[in-house]
C-alpha cells in the first residue's frame, strides 16, 4: 500500500514540478525584454567632452549618460524609467517623429528636462533660434558659443524656454529644408504686396485673415515651382481665379492663384523652378498678382518660414 501511495505522490510531485516548469518558461519567454529591462546595467556616464554617435557633447548644468536600448522599449517607457520628459529624450537622440529606437540603439541621457536640438550641416545658430523661438544670445551662454564658429553636424545644444518641435511643425521642417537643401524658391519676382495673418480685405474693407502672401511683379510674369512635386490642381477655383496645387509629399502643398495662364495639368511632376504660369488677376483680386500659400496637412502657415532669405 505505501508503495503505491509513494508511487502516486511521485506522479504527483512530477506533474507539478513539470507544469511549474513551464509556468516559469511561458513567463520569462512572454516578459523576457521587461525582465531583461530591470536587470540591464544603468546608463555609462559620459564626461562633459565624450563623443556618443559623432555628437559633441559639453553643456554646462548637465551630466549625460548612454543607454543601449532592449526589445520592445519605447519613449514613453524610457521616459518613466529616467524620470523625464518623453519630449526631452526625443530632442535630444534626434527622434522628433513617431518613431520608437530599434533594439541595440545608443541612446544618449541627460541628468535633467531640456529640449536639444542635433546640429546639421546648413543650420545655423540664427536658424536654430529662430525656429524655436528662443534668444539668440541665450542659446550662446547656455552652450558656450561664439556665433557659429567651432560648429559642428552632430553637436548637441540646449535650447532654453524653447517648446518642442515635431517633424510636423513649420519651424522644424524649415530647419529639414535648411539641412537637406529644399528651401522653396521664390515662385515669382517684384515686391511682397500684402503679408500673411489678419489684415484689411482690399475689396471689402473688413478684417480678415490672409493665408498666404501676394507678390506683385506685374502683369505676365513668370511663376515658377517652389519646390519639387506633383501637380493635384490646375484649374480655375472660385475666389482663387486660375489656380494651381502643387504637392510636395509629407502633406505639404503649395499654392499658386489668380495666375493669368495654367501651362501644366493635374498629375504633371515639376521640379523646383520649373515654369508653371504667369501672374494673372482672375478671381477675387484688385490687380494681377501672385497669391502665394503653403499649407502643412491642410492648414495655411506664413510662407516666410519656407522661402530663401
Amino acid at each position: 500500500m505505501d508503495f503505491h501511495l509513494r508511487r502516486i505522490y511521485l506522479s504527483i510531485a512530477i506533474f507539478l514540478s513539470i507544469l511549474w516548469l513551464g509556468m516559469v518558461t511561458w513567463v520569462v519567454w512572454t516578459y523576457q525584454p521587461h525582465i531583461f529591462y530591470f536587470l540591464s546595467p544603468p546608463p555609462i556616464p559620459l564626461s562633459s567632452t565624450s563623443q556618443v554617435s559623432n555628437s559633441h557633447i559639453y553643456i554646462s548644468g548637465f551630466n549625460f549618460s548612454i543607454y543601449h536600448t532592449l526589445e520592445r522599449d519605447s519613449f514613453a517607457d524610457l521616459s518613466k524609467r529616467f524620470k523625464l520628459l518623453e519630449s526631452t529624450l526625443r530632442s535630444i537622440n534626434q527622434a522628433n517623429g513617431r518613431v520608437e529606437p530599434k533594439v541595440g540603439t545608443e541612446l544618449i541621457i541627460p541628468s535633467r528636462d531640456g529640449i536639444f536640438h542635433v546640429l546639421r550641416a546648413g543650420q545655423e545658430l540664427t536658424d536654430i533660434a529662430k525656429a524655436y523661438g528662443v534668444s539668440l544670445g541665450k542659446i550662446l551662454e547656455v552652450n558656450h558659443k561664439n556665433e557659429n564658429l567651432g560648429l559642428r553636424p552632430g553637436d548637441i545644444l540646449y535650447l532654453p524656454g524653447a517648446r518642442y518641435l515635431t517633424d510636423r511643425d513649420v519651424q522644424w521642417m524649415a530647419l529639414s529644408s535648411l539641412a537637406e537643401n529644399k528651401i522653396f524658391l521664390k515662385p515669382t519676382t517684384g515686391r511682397f504686396a500684402d503679408g500673411f495673418g489678419e489684415r484689411e480685405d482690399p475689396i471689402n474693407g473688413k478684417k480678415r485673415f490672409h493665408a498666404g502672401l501676394d507678390l506683385a511683379p506685374g502683369l505676365g510674369a513668370r511663376v515658377v515651382a517652389a519646390q519639387e512635386g506633383k501637380i493635384t490642381f490646375a484649374d480655375f477655383r472660385a475666389g482663387y481665379g486660375r489656380l494651381i496645387i502643387l504637392d510636395h509629399g509629407h502633406d505639404l502643398t503649395t499654392w499658386y492663384a489668380h495666375l493669368d495662364e495654367i501651362l501644366v495639368k493635374a498629375g504633371h511632376w515639376v521640379k523646383k523652378g520649373d515654369l508653371i504660369g504667369y501672374v494673372g488677376k482672375s478671381g477675387r483680386t484688385t490687380g494681377p498678382h501672385l497669391h502665394f500659400e503653403v499649407r502643412l496637412h491642410g492648414t495655411p502657415q506664413n510662407p516666410l518660414l519656407y522661402l530663401v532669405p
